[in-house]
């Protein structure tokens, strides 16, 4: 046997260290041996001296243009990851052999591994014409085509290359990415978990696993995929992120937030991870670090507009509008065209009660993205607080014609048809409304079911889902433990109210008259000051008035918790500017819903509700979340200093005319409705003379409200329309009117216990609900049951023949004012006494124990429990 067979004979058996001595002792006496130098390259290079053995295959090519040498050479190059070297070398050998499919093929790979896949296609295609059976080039084809977006060209490919070989875990893993760009959902999972059941081990298949079910909305099922991830590889990063990603969709929020951190101990310079995690910790209700991983995120990438928008969202929950505000401005100044900034910009304003600034940015927001229903949708609230009713009404319209099934846009659009009285299409549009909150969709007011012909059950299905949702983030309050020395009830009342507003007005005295020496009284104001007397008083009446306006939601409820509160009441419930995500941190051990929202918060964390026999009937309790507080008159207070103007205006002052029959509704237009409109027509109709006096502070209600009597046959001169007042003159100008027409499915509240104050009877039909029986409560605290009916003709005919009966009607007048001074709706001390008296039943149930259950005050002062069936 020659030396060059030895050589050989002992690389083929594996013996690499004894051929390398033979290559050697052969090329001492040949070392022209363009073979011989070939081999020992191969041999060094299995032996890991890539060095010696580039330079091997380089002499040996100085001698001798051989294929298999460039080929090696090729090997060897790519080995090292010098891909340009490598394709140089495969190129070469394809000038020494066109034909090389094992040269083609290296070239192909050097080039896309380069990041040349455009150069590397037309040689992939060169193997595939001849050697169409090899699936590893189908493959590799397909990736090239995916990263140049050709990506159904690019399923095609790994498709072949699956079904010449069925086994390939990498063929079907990049199949399953490429049918998921195509938004092949349900193909990309089935390729993607085959490759995982082939190479459960491959950690690039539970990845992409968790990323396609994440982004198809299927978190719980991403969490266990991102679980596997980072379980086969913690030193990913990027597994770490898809799982934080799917746990903070799947609301498992400390999940998210440790995997969030994870991934930035990994990449702490990544400024995609520290947003992720500031994410994590908003939801978690750390705002202020939050904030400091935004910034950083920020200092690693200062144009980073997601963390910018995220920066500001976190700011505005922190009740730091400014700040937000100079963050959206900035990135504005760098992306005037960013809809994201504009829209967000546009919320920071809204809930800092800017709205006109708030309507120009959401403007802007939907002009650059006027396909998007969210600008539209937040223009329509804007708008609403600005009064532009019907600037909302048709943003509302636009978000429904994008986004048919955005039930809030739906009810939104009800409830500002209603407050202009533009009633077309109004049927059919609630019985869509109710049909949805029937059949369970999120995202309903339960405000706006109240004016619509919804019931109990479905009044409270709505309140739950929207308390669920407003209650979300909520973090729990620390409470300090209750002082046993310490007799005196601490009570807070909760509202956005204390100022110019009808629940001002009613609750101000019952304020002023509690017992100090066994109730210690906290307001907690998340409302504006409007500089009103009304507010003034508010603050001079209480032990303690704190201003929450500017403190996030976590940190009022941290504020209410620290000062010991007992027992907290919410004045404002699902009305303008609530704070529910405040009650569901349970600041108090005892919450109480009163008086701002006639119905159930449909909330977990809300004990009581108070009521009377009149507004909640036996019965009724289901329907109701909170336990049922009957006090014995009215659960309304009202305020026995509330100032009437001495002074009468005419009724030429008023428009009305000097003779005939005054009817009046001082309700909001939005309680105002077709088929109570119908019966008015019938009403005046059957008077004649007389005149329908209504408030309307909106110009369009007045002229949409003529139409529709003229509709009906009325002269539009027989409505008459009262402009805005200040409180004692609107209150003097009672005096000019006949008889009080009460609405329903929502009765007069507060305008009714005007009217009633200033001595003007109203007639009211009972309705089915908290909000349409608030008005025969009110009757029957002010003893004139008489005024109270139960159906529609009856209350036609009882208004008719008041009006024809003036002997009747002046009895009636005479009646209220000889009960007013006496009777239980304007005897403030004696409704504080009972109210007092509830919240004792209340803490006593808590301090024993037990849970929270129905209260019944009786006539008498004292407390006794309820039995429900």
């Amino acid at each position: 046997m020659n030396g060059f067979a030895a050589a050989a004979a002992a690389e083929t058996s594996g013996n690499f260290q004894r051929a390398r001595e033979l290559y050697l002792q052969l090329l001492q006496t040949e070392p022209r041996n363009a073979a011989a130098l070939h081999r020992l390259g191969v041999v060094e290079l299995r032996l890991g001296r890539s060095g010696e053995a580039v330079a091997l295959f380089q002499k040996s090519l100085a001698i001798a243009k051989n294929l298999e040498v460039y080929l090696d050479f090729g090997v060897a190059m790519a080995g090292l990851c010098r891909w340009d070297a490598a394709a140089t070398v495969y190129a070469a050998a394809l000038r020494v052999a066109p034909e090389s499919v094992d040269a083609r093929y290296g070239l192909a790979l050097a080039l896309h591994s380069q990041g040349r896949p455009q150069d590397a296609e037309p040689h992939y295609r060169r193997v595939l014409a001849t050697h169409a059976h090899l699936g590893e080039v189908h493959n590799n084809l397909g990736v090239a085509l995916f990263s140049l977006g050709r990506t159904a060209e690019a399923a095609e490919a790994h498709r072949e290359a699956v079904r010449l070989d069925h086994g390939d875990s990498t063929a079907w893993g990049k199949l399953g990415v490429a049918l998921h760009g195509l938004g092949q959902v349900g193909e990309a999972e089935a390729a993607i978990r085959e490759a995982a059941g082939l190479a459960p081990q491959i950690v690039e298949n539970w990845y992409n696993l968790a990323c396609l079910l994440d982004a198809d909305g299927r978190s719980e099922a991403a969490v266990a995929a991102g679980r596997i991830a980072v379980a086969l590889d913690p030193a990913g990063p990027a597994n770490w992120l898809a799982l934080g990603n799917a746990a903070q969709a799947a609301d498992r929020r400390q999940e998210a937030w440790r995997a969030a951190a994870a991934a930035v101990r990994l990449t702490p310079s990544d400024p995609a991870a520290r947003n992720n995690l500031a994410n994590a910790l908003r939801s978690l209700g750390r705002l202020w670090d939050a904030v400091a991983e935004y910034r950083a995120a920020l200092a690693l990438q200062p144009d980073f507009p997601v963390a910018e928008v995220n920066l500001a969202l976190a700011l505005s929950i922190l009740c730091q509008p400014e700040d937000a505000l100079t963050v959206l401005r900035g990135l504005i100044a760098r992306q005037p065209l960013s809809s994201d900034a504009w829209l967000r910009m546009g919320r920071v304003l809204v809930e800092a009660v800017r709205p006109d600034l708030a309507v120009a940015a959401l403007r802007t927001a939907v002009a650059i993205a006027p396909g998007d229903p969210e600008p539209h949708a937040d223009l329509a609230m804007a708008s609403t607080m600005c009064d532009r009713s019907a600037q909302s009404a048709e943003a509302c319209r636009r978000v429904l014609r994008l986004a048919p099934d955005h039930t809030a846009a739906l009810g939104q659009l009800i409830h500002q048809q209603r407050a202009l009285c533009d009633w077309r299409d109004l049927d059919r549009l609630e019985a869509l409304l109710l049909q949805r909150v029937r059949d369970g969709a999120d995202g309903v007011s339960p405000f706006e079911l109240l004016s619509c012909d919804s019931t109990l059950a479905d009044q409270q299905a709505a309140a739950s889902r929207w308390a669920a949702a407003k209650s979300r983030d909520a973090i729990p309050a620390v409470r300090p433990a209750v002082s046993s020395v310490d007799r005196c009830l601490r009570v807070g009342y909760l509202s956005s109210d204390f100022r110019e507003h009808a629940m001002g007005h009613l609750m101000v005295d019952a304020l002023e008259t509690h017992d100090r020496s066994r109730f210690a009284i906290t307001a907690y104001s998340t409302g504006m000051d409007d500089g009103s007397a009304l507010r003034r008083r508010f603050e001079r009446s209480m032990e303690r008035f704190v201003d929450l306006r500017r403190h996030s939601d976590a940190d009022a409820a941290a504020a209410i918790a620290a000062d010991g509160i007992d027992i907290l009441i919410d004045l404002t419930g699902f009305t303008t500017f609530s704070r529910t995500a405040i009650l569901a941190a349970r600041p108090a051990p005892v919450q109480v819903n009163w008086l701002g929202y006639p119905g159930t918060l449909g909330a977990s964390f809300v004990d009581y509700i108070l009521a009377d026999p009149a507004v909640i009937l036996p019965g009724e309790e289901m329907f109701f979340s909170e336990r049922v507080v009957r006090l014995p008159d009215c659960y309304q207070p009202n305020d026995r200093r509330r100032a009437i103007a001495d002074a009468t205006p005419s009724r030429a002052d008023c428009g009305l005319p000097e003779d005939g029959f005054v009817f009046c509704c001082f309700n909001s237009s939005y309680k105002l409705t077709p088929a109570l409109f119908d019966g008015w027509a019938r009403i005046l109709t059957a008077v004649p003379g007389s005149v329908l006096w209504l408030y309307a502070g909106n110009p369009q209600v007045a002229a949409n409200l003529r139409r529709e009597g003229e509709a009906r046959g009325l002269d539009p001169r027989r409505l008459v329309f009262a402009p805005p007042l200040p409180h004692a003159e609107h209150l003097a100008r009672h005096r000019l009117a006949d008889l009080f027409l009460d609405t329903l499915p929502y009765n007069a509240h507060t305008t009714a216990s005007d009217a009633l104050w200033a001595g003007l009877p109203v007639l009211t039909r009972r309705g089915t609900a908290f909000a349409g029986r608030v008005a025969a409560s009110l009757l029957l605290a002010v003893g004139l049951p008489e005024l109270i009916v139960d159906g529609r003709d009856d209350y036609e005919v009882e208004a008719v023949m008041l009006a024809r009966s003036p002997d009747r009607l002046r009895a009636l007048r005479e009646k209220l004012a000889r009960n007013r001074p006496t009777c239980p709706l304007f005897d403030t001390p004696r409704f504080t006494r009972n109210l007092e008296t509830a919240y004792r039943a209340m803490w006593d149930i808590h301090r024993s124990g037990s849970a929270p259950r129905h209260i019944a005050i009786a006539a008498d002062g004292t407390a006794g429990p309820v039995e429900t069936n």
